[in-house]
């Protein structure tokens, strides 16, 4: 079982201060909302992840970056963290990676959203964020959770 745990401090005007720790290892990460909402871009990545496809979600720095990859593997998912300087891609390397089935990697992420969703963050802090789809994705990772024991 991999243990992660995604934590975050109140935004403040567009910045948010992400703790992501994942199987000891842990990284700060001050992300902005600008030009891209990270929060948003979490959301979409673990609906499609769960779906089987692959995802990446940008954390601005300004200028620099991290990019999360949530990549499918039959029933499990990889999770790479890779830092890039100047947020160029060509010139990133890996901070951290690990796999393990749907709810291991996943469900974290998705309580990061919920419990990130029950605060009512608004403007001038945090843009909006649409959470329409949270039931869906949270049916999809329980879902390849039975395949995933035997598989992963």
């Amino acid at each position: 079982m991999k243990t992660i745990r995604l934590g975050h401090e109140a935004p403040s005007h567009g910045w948010l201060t992400l703790r992501l720790v994942a199987n000891g290892h842990s990284v700060e990460i001050d992300t902005s909302d600008v030009p891209n909402n990270p929060v948003q871009e979490l959301i979409s990545a673990i609906h499609s992840a769960a779906g089987g496809v692959m995802a990446c979600v940008w954390f601005h720095l300004e200028p620099d970056g991290y990019y999360l990859h949530l990549e499918p593997i039959g029933e499990c998912i990889r999770l790479r963290l890779d830092y890039a300087p100047e947020s160029q891609r060509s010139r990133s390397r890996k901070i951290m990676e690990l796999e393990g089935d749907r709810r291991d990697i996943l469900l974290p992420f998705w309580r990061f959203i919920r419990d990130f969703q029950s605060r009512g963050y608004a403007e001038p802090h945090w843009p909006e964020v649409d959470y329409r789809d949270m039931d869906a994705i949270k049916a999809r990772i329980d879902k390849g959770r039975a395949l995933a024991t035997y598989i992963c």
